[in-house]
């Protein structure tokens, strides 16, 4: 019973670490993601993780703007710079920065 004591005891100690040491990481895995479209009555703004993708992100932002792709094309930019690949993450953009500031643009297509 003792043994049962100290071995419950121990369980309860390294999950209370875990927790802590997520709950301090939590911060540093995240960012202030807010993305700034024109036409919107106010930015798009997240904290997301830094996993997160681009093509993760764009999706939901053209839905929390009510926006479809078609004839109109929609392109998230960072810095002027229009953001292509899909898979990149938002950490590799971000680098050690908290945050992220981008734009979201849309293009006309002919078809």
């Amino acid at each position: 019973m003792l043994i049962r004591n100290a071995v419950s005891y121990i369980t309860k100690e390294r999950q209370m670490e875990n927790q802590n040491q997520s709950q301090g990481n939590s911060h540093q895995d995240t960012l202030e993601v807010t993305v700034n479209y024109p036409a919107a009555a106010k930015p798009y703004h997240e904290q997301l993780p830094r996993s997160e993708t681009v093509g993760q992100l764009k999706a939901a932002v053209l839905k929390a703007f009510n926006l479809v792709e078609g004839n109109v094309v929609y392109t998230l930019y960072f810095k002027k710079s229009p953001l292509e690949n899909p898979s990149q993450t938002l950490g590799e953009l971000a680098g050690t920065g908290k945050g992220l500031e981008l734009k979201l643009s849309q293009q006309v297509t002919q078809g």
